[in-house]
């Protein structure tokens, strides 16, 4: 219990120190009514996690399996509340409308009931992207400490110890993680700042998008696309970082330190890059085919750049587009399959993933050569390692849950009233943490509500979905594990 409490004490002190920034902001903007309420929340935050931090130090003690998991969960719970607060001191939004926008952002889920950010207050708008990127660090550590090592959907276990090694910080192994994987994350986010920067974009709406990208969460500071900023050399940066924020942070140690070996074992990271050149390649086709208006582009290469930029978007689950609305050319069904494959394992993306598709299509293709070849020898390796049946029960099993929670989303959701397509289309966009996904437009007759329109009942289920889909499913139903809870 102290162990757990400790945890929560710390996430919340980092709320409380996030909330520093936001009420600078507010100062600086003259924003006066929303920097005494940032102050106040991180004084009051600050105080409890010292007060707990204080009272427990020292007694601590190992956590099972199981409470690990409730710990996982309670950890989101509260990032989720923490954050809620000072968005609904400082908006006139309703109290679902808050809990929806919060959990978007920390799911890195771009789904938004914002009609206008523009009209938000700067300091509001920054704790928004802030929510973004905590969410996307919490993501990677949820999965570095307590979900690979549990091997929780197949999640691989190799290699976890390369965030553990020699790096930033010093003492116990999940304090080292911690300051390993925060330390990229954040080098990554500066970075990427910094070359948006330099492309002629505010230092504001560079910090935001920068947040946006390497969490993969999508928010924008203003309304539009990336090309109404007029800075065409952010194209290559965005596009670059989008890969990184979707692509194993596992492998980005790989590279630093050199290991060779590792490298040519790993494969996931290749299949998203090799994914996003084809999907790219088909919908540069696509968009070829589409006239028009003459006041936008008519570069031979603004469908090619359209294209590829939008495979990004989609593999990756980030949501960004370069130019115009070219997510509406596209099926939404066609869309739903992209966004739900998702990026890679040890990344901010959503999704199935592709680790877990590449070892269900490597079994699926070894049980269709045994009909044939009953008796031949087939390779035993996945992804650097030797197949374990138990990891492929796991994927299997995450894949059934997963099935199952989109269905049910979409259920509640068609009950309330959204239309069946629309509620299988936002269901899959809520589960993949990309939001965006859903739009609309789709629907000629406006059947299809806006996030802000929908019911209380399905902005719930689809805030739900966003955080299970997040703590990979599993961990949830193994909170509730009933041998566990008997047996104590």
């Amino acid at each position: 219990m102290a162990a757990g409490l400790i945890v929560l004490a710390a996430i919340l002190g980092s709320v409380a120190a996030a909330l520093a920034a936001p009420f600078l902001i507010a100062l600086y903007m003259d924003e006066f009514q929303a920097a005494q309420l940032f102050g106040a929340t991180a004084a009051a935050y600050a105080f409890f996690a010292s007060a707990i931090f204080i009272t427990l130090r020292g007694k601590e003690r190992g956590l099972k399996r199981v409470e690990t998991f409730g710990l996982l969960l309670l950890a989101w719970v509260l990032l989720l509340a923490s954050g809620a607060l000072p968005l609904a001191l400082t908006t006139q939004m309703s109290s679902i409308d808050v809990i929806f926008e919060t959990m978007s952002a920390i799911t890195t889920s771009n789904a938004s009931v914002i009609t206008s950010v523009e009209d938000l207050p700067r300091s509001v708008l920054f704790w928004r992207v802030q929510l973004q990127w905590m969410g996307g660090l919490l993501t990677l550590l949820s999965i570095v400490i307590v979900l690979a090592p549990a091997g929780v959907g197949g999640l691989p276990r190799r290699q976890i110890a390369l965030l553990e090694r020699v790096g930033i910080g010093g003492g116990g192994r999940i304090l080292k993680t911690c300051m390993n994987v925060g330390g990229i994350y954040t080098l990554l986010t500066l970075i990427c700042t910094a070359g948006i920067a330099l492309s002629g974009v505010s230092l504001f709406d560079s910090l935001c998008l920068a947040a946006g990208t390497v969490s993969t969460g999508g928010f924008m500071p203003t309304e539009g696309d990336l090309a109404s900023y007029d800075a065409p050399l952010m194209y290559p940066v965005v596009f670059v970082f989008m890969i990184i924020g979707a692509t194993s942070i596992l492998w980005h140690r790989m590279l630093f330190t050199r290991r060779g070996q590792l490298l040519r074992e790993h494969r996931e990271s290749y299949m998203i890059i090799a994914g996003i050149a084809v999907l790219g390649v088909l919908l540069t086709l696509v968009f070829s085919q589409i006239p028009r208006l003459p006041e936008q582009s008519t570069s031979a290469f603004t469908p090619f750049l359209d294209g590829f930029f939008l495979a990004a978007s989609l593999i990756t689950t980030t949501g960004f587009e370069w130019s115009g609305a070219q997510l509406k050319y596209v099926q939404p069904i066609a869309i739903g399959s992209i966004v739900i494959v998702g990026g890679g394992a040890f990344s901010t993306a959503g999704g199935l993933k592709f680790y877990r598709i590449g070892g269900m299509l490597l079994q699926s293709f070894h049980e269709l050569n045994r009909l044939v070849f009953p008796h031949s020898v087939q390779s035993d390796r996945f992804g650097g390692s030797q197949v374990e049946i138990g990891l492929l029960k796991a994927i299997w099993s995450f894949l059934i849950v997963a099935v199952l929670l989109v269905w049910g989303c979409a259920a509640v959701l068609t009950l309330d009233g959204i239309p069946f397509e629309a509620s299988i289309i936002a269901s899959l966009a809520a589960f993949s943490s990309m939001g965006s996904a859903y739009s609309p437009e789709w629907n000629d007759l406006g059947l299809w509500p806006e996030y802000v329109g929908m019911p209380v009942l399905s902005k719930s289920a689809l805030g739900v979905t966003m955080l299970l889909g997040r703590i990979e499913i599993l961990a949830f139903f193994g909170v509730f594990n009933l041998t566990y809870w008997n047996s104590r």
